[in-house]
């Protein structure tokens, strides 16, 4: 079995906010970026027909399955959620975060994160300042995030993808808060 390559996910800015699903699945397929229900449910779909200019592919070899070809990996959308609180998601790819006051990493941020799954907000203190903040607040570099809500977009290699801002602004426009990306690898 070959390594996961990754995934793109989206997911709202304030991750306490739940938006409607129903309402953004049907968006984002109008808008061409979800195509047809993938069998076995889940909340997945194939990628649309506008997929590939609402999201941009960097680089002049980028290869990816926009459908299935037996049992191997391909390019599709899922939605993850909702969850009652935020949750942490993270991967093999995930580095320490640095603090949005000092920029010193919170090298520590394994052995804290199970505590951040839970329904009542944690404060991190940073080591080296000792501002104490929530974690959804120190820089990740887009390679975690949290939410209550999150639109996979599955088979993408961290950075090799970015939604456009055609894509963030339908987000935007179809659930009243801002929405940000992020890339993992599962481990």
């Amino acid at each position: 079995m070959s390594a996961h390559t990754g995934r793109l996910l989206l997911r709202t800015q304030d991750p306490f906010l739940l938006p409607e699903q129903a309402l953004l699945t049907a968006r984002l397929s109008e808008a061409g970026l979800l195509g047809t229900p993938l069998e076995g449910g889940n909340h997945a779909f194939a990628v649309g027909e506008r997929f590939l200019q609402l999201v941009t592919f960097a680089g002049c070899s980028v290869r990816i399955e926009l459908s299935p070809v037996g049992d191997a990996p391909f390019c599709h959308i899922r939605f993850t959620g909702p969850f009652q609180w935020p949750v942490f998601l993270s991967g093999r790819n995930t580095r320490p975060p640095r603090c949005r006051n000092c920029r010193s990493p919170l090298r520590n941020w394994k052995e804290t994160a199970p505590a951040w799954d839970k329904a009542a907000p944690t404060s991190v203190t940073c080591p080296s300042c000792g501002e104490a903040s929530p974690p959804w607040d120190y820089d990740w570099k887009e390679k975690a995030g949290f939410g209550r809500l999150f639109i996979q977009i599955e088979e993408i290699f961290p950075g090799e993808a970015t939604p456009t801002p055609e894509l963030m602004a339908l987000l935007s426009g179809s659930s009243g808060c801002e929405w940000r990306h992020f890339y993992i690898q599962d481990g």
